[in-house]
């Protein structure tokens, strides 16, 4: 493993672990996050929080789509790259398990990959 992924993977750690806290702290116990993208481009498509009565502020909002946009990448680098793909991470925030769906839209039917407890 280069020392590039290293610094990548240790940083992400460091930014789950600040993020998990400060949703923690405004009461959310899990998150739903979809992503896809395709053409080169893509992006964070929505979300769903436990408890659902629970809004973000632009911050922590900002920080949630980021955290999960990177964690996704860092499993399918390139996904947005022509047809594209998509998916969603599912966090468990009380057992800081991460859970990731993905599908490539590709021209052939593709199986769904699932990174379960990460």
């Amino acid at each position: 493993m280069s020392a590039e992924r290293d610094a990548s993977e240790e940083k992400l750690a460091a930014t789950r672990a600040a993020l998990a806290a400060d949703l923690r702290r405004v009461g959310v116990t899990e998150a739903r996050v979809y992503y896809e993208g395709y053409s080169d481009s893509g992006n964070i498509e929505g979300y769903h929080l436990a408890p659902s009565d629970i809004s973000l502020c632009d911050d922590l909002h900002d920080r949630l789509e980021n955290f999960c946009w990177d964690f996704a990448y860092s499993y399918n680098p390139g996904f947005e790259i022509d047809c594209g793909g998509g998916g969603a991470l599912e966090w468990d925030l009380q057992r800081d398990k991460i859970n990731l769906s993905y599908c490539d839209y590709g021209y052939e039917e593709a199986e769904p990959e699932l990174h379960r407890d990460q």
